[in-house]
């Protein structure tokens, strides 16, 4: 097989990026964007590889019965979406599968089986922030998303999976901006101003926050313009508009926000309401882009850390409390650790806007810092890691502390998966696995899972032993 040969192939399951897998007659592992598990299509390879290659579908020979049309016309270009093309029921089955699939090759243990994947009750219009990459298109200054597997900006004017309240603002501020005169970043040379633009809005409340990201200080002279002449016509332009920032990034590394930021315009914040509970945050905090989603997420994890009953709670990467309260509703105490300093004063305001001043303590901090000093009185141990997951030492000193029950939220099932496996290494073992899709149209899944020492419910599989190599 060779680049640019064209071949007709059968897929078989959906990997973690999307795509589809398909194998040769020679057993070489194809990666098939844009495909659904069980179709047969004819298609060109683009990329080829020693371990595996890539082919661009030309045709759809034998569809999957929920193949569906794309709503968005800049489907094909964007890489911010990556499942359009199936119907939504079949987006929330093959995300369980993405997980089950996760557990199966990394995990290799035998673990609980997983429900459906909790839908989200809004499949457009759901995410309550948007981070758009900014730059040159056409000799203009446009935001955008990333064109698949690359760095490419696709210009946007408005993006149907962003909230009502911000779904029309790519278009807008990007216009603003260039009728203004700010250059945007250019990525391989490192220069211009504005590199991203963030949006974010609480769907509950109505606020809007709109911040840019820039790569240098601005002049007297810009920032004059910004103040004067950008924030007026944001305003007018957004009648919602709660507050405007300027963070600044000086590094040339894929990271979108910097430590500093300004406020240009308003308190620097937006609420949100994630019933019963409000939480104000800024533009760098971590927030769930899908609010009512994110409330059913909590509920769930919150159960799962009362499952034996009210206690002592540790709770890790708490960003600005909004697992935390939660969490605080049934236990006795909640010990949260939070690294971010800017998410950590508004976990504070945030405790004690909602109430639960006297029984959450808080503790800034890396988690690896805060948790050596600990003791090992607790019942319940909460994580919601990054992406990357938790390190060695986190995942040590949890086991150490042989709590009672460990819930684990995690938007990487891979991530989730490697360090399930070092749990079960340790006598803990998945007694709860429920998925949330937390972002429709997307690959990405939301996993809530509860371990406990010993044995796994009933109705537990064991994974296959096989390897997926990308």
């Amino acid at each position: 097989m060779k680049q640019g040969e064209r071949v007709v192939l059968r897929t078989e399951k959906i990997s973690s990026d999307g795509s589809c897998i398909a194998r040769t007659s020679e057993g070489l592992v194809v990666f098939v964007p844009g495909a659904l598990p069980g179709e047969e299509i004819r298609g060109r390879i683009i990329r080829k590889k020693r371990e595996y290659a890539i082919a661009e579908p030309e045709e759809i020979l034998l569809p999957h019965p929920g193949r569906s049309t794309p709503f968005c016309p800049l489907y094909e270009r964007c890489g911010g979406c990556q499942l359009q093309h199936a119907e939504y029921s079949l987006q929330c089955s093959l995300k369980r599968d993405i997980v089950r699939d996760a557990f199966e090759r990394i995990y290799r243990g035998t673990f609980p089986d997983i429900p459906s994947c909790e839908p989200s009750p809004r499949e457009q219009n759901y995410r309550n922030k948007g981070s758009l990459p900014i730059g040159n298109a056409g000799g203009k200054t446009a935001a955008g998303y990333y064109a698949r597997r690359s760095h490419d900006i696709v210009p946007v004017t408005s993006c149907p999976i962003l909230a009502k309240e911000i779904g029309d603002l790519p278009g807008t501020v990007s216009g603003i901006l260039s009728s203004l005169g700010f250059p945007p970043y250019d990525e391989k040379s490192g220069k211009g101003l504005f590199r991203h633009l963030i949006l974010r809005c609480g769907t509950g409340t109505g606020n809007v926050l709109i911040s840019l990201v820039a790569a240098r200080r601005l002049s007297k002279a810009e920032h004059e313009r910004a103040e004067h002449r950008l924030v007026p016509l944001l305003r007018s332009q957004c009648p919602n508009l709660r507050t405007v920032t300027l963070n600044y990034n000086f590094s040339r590394s894929n990271v979108i926000v910097g430590e500093s930021t300004e406020t240009l315009f308003g308190d620097g914040l937006i609420e949100e309401e994630l019933s019963p509970f409000r939480f104000r945050f800024d533009s760098t905090a971590f927030f769930q882009v899908n609010s009512e989603q994110a409330a059913r997420l909590y509920e769930t994890a919150a159960q799962m850390a009362g499952a034996g009953g009210s206690g002592k709670v540790l709770e890790l990467y708490s960003g600005i409390g909004t697992l935390t309260c939660f969490l605080a509703r049934d236990a006795s105490s909640v010990t949260a650790v939070e690294e971010w300093l800017p998410s950590v004063e508004r976990m504070k305001e945030n405790v004690e806007a909602n109430g639960m001043s006297g029984k959450i303590k808080i503790l800034p901090g890396p988690v690896e810092d805060n948790i050596r000093s600990l003791s090992g009185d607790f019942d319940t141990v909460v994580v919601d890691p990054p992406r990357t997951g938790c390190s060695r030492e986190a995942v040590r000193s949890i086991l150490d502390m042989a709590p009672r029950d460990i819930v684990y939220i995690s938007c990487n099932p891979a991530t989730l998966a490697r360090d399930a496996s070092i749990f079960r290494q340790e006598g803990y073992s998945p007694v709860e696995i429920k998925c949330f899709d937390m972002f429709p149209h997307t690959v990405h899944v939301e996993t809530a899972v509860r371990f406990s020492p010993g044995g796994v419910s009933a109705g537990a599989g064991k994974g296959e032993n096989w390897v997926h190599r990308r």
